[in-house]
């Protein structure tokens, strides 16, 4: 029994600690997909036309009744990895600048937040913080990009995702463009994405292109996180292992521990205890090492943990919840596979137990 129990005590510290790391990586992918990136992404997708056909696209688009707005844009297209980019100048120093031209809907749309606003005008342009970092900028009312006065400061912005860093943008409000892309504002219909690509198959875009004619900003992003994603799928089988092995422990031990007191329950329960009293006292026995475990692993998993968001500079915080969350669901689960066994004995009639006495 000290052997079985010294066992099942290693089980539960193994599966609380990968219950614990797949929870971790779990909040921190999506703590990392969801993280602020300087522009709006929810339920917005980026729509490229056919060569000769983007007014027929759009008036398609307005007719789709999931569609709330559309804004054009040319160049760099945010979160879905197209890109346009001129270098400039500036004090001898050579800056890479990424480009985007936008109407006032798409501006509205990406949700970009203004840190300084110094008038609106028809040529100007919009620089990011980290592109005046760049290009040095101290007075901003007395600049100038490419001869053209600067309208403003955007808040900086992350292109791709939050682990990238900030790149330096001008961005130039405009009315009319030559060949746009459509950044389309959904309802948050689930459809959405198979009508946009059943439309432009009918206007002859082939399935192969299909990935690049219809983008999800939300889906381009977190598809930039696999290797996170394949770190959780693996720590995920792991812990579904871990929890069967724990499981069948359990059992095993539940049922090796029934066979060896029936007597004594028996005994119990002729001497005035009740059926809930002789489940109660079993358990109590069985919990004892989960308790045990989880004072073990708890510290094993916070520092493994705090190692591997070390790893990230937006991170999570290890709160207090997600250890006592993994721990009480492995409690739980541990719980109900010997609660079963544990009621039999408990309600069993004492006189098939001591009848050979």
């Amino acid at each position: 029994m000290v052997l079985g129990k010294i066992f099942i005590i290693l089980q539960n510290v193994v599966t609380v600690v990968m219950l614990t790391s797949a929870l971790v990586i779990w909040l921190q992918l999506n703590h990392l997909i969801h993280a602020p990136l300087g522009y709006n992404t929810e339920h917005l997708f980026v729509i490229n036309a056919p060569d000769g056909k983007h007014q027929t696209v759009r008036n398609l688009l307005e007719k789709m009744p999931f569609v709330e707005k559309i804004g054009m844009f040319e160049k760099t297209s945010l979160a879905t990895g197209s890109c346009s980019m001129q270098s400039v100048t500036r004090n001898d120093k050579l800056v890479i600048l990424y480009l985007l031209d936008l109407d006032k809907t798409a501006y509205n749309l990406y949700g970009f937040k203004k840190k300084k606003d110094y008038g609106q005008t028809s040529d100007g342009y919009y620089l990011t913080e980290e592109t005046m970092r760049q290009m040095e900028y101290t007075d901003t009312t007395t600049q100038t990009v490419w001869n053209k006065p600067i309208a403003g400061v955007l808040n900086d912005i992350h292109r791709i995702n939050v682990l990238q860093g900030v790149e330096p943008f001008v961005i130039q409000l405009k009315d009319s463009f030559n060949y746009p892309s459509y950044l389309v504002k959904t309802n948050g219909d689930k459809q959405a994405k198979a009508a946009f690509t059943a439309m432009l198959k009918e206007q002859g875009v082939p399935e192969a292109d299909m990935e690049w004619y219809v983008q999800s900003l939300e889906e381009s992003i977190a598809e930039t996180f696999e290797e996170q994603r394949n770190t959780l799928k693996i720590i995920s089988l792991f812990t579904i292992i871990a929890f069967v092995i724990s499981i069948m422990g359990y059992i095993g031990m539940s049922l090796f521990f029934i066979r060896q007191r029936q007597k004594e329950i028996a005994i119990r329960k002729v001497m005035g205890s009740t059926s809930r009293e002789v489940l109660l006292l079993m358990l109590r026995t069985f919990s004892i090492p989960m308790l045990i475990s989880f004072v073990i692993a708890m510290p094993l998993a916070w520092y493994i943990m705090r190692d591997w968001l070390a790893n990230f500079s937006y991170r999570i915080a290890l709160s207090p919840w997600i250890f006592a969350a993994a721990g009480f669901t492995c409690f739980i689960i541990s719980m109900l596979t010997v609660i079963f066994q544990s009621w039999r004995a408990a309600s069993e009639n004492p006189i098939n137990n001591i009848k050979t006495e």
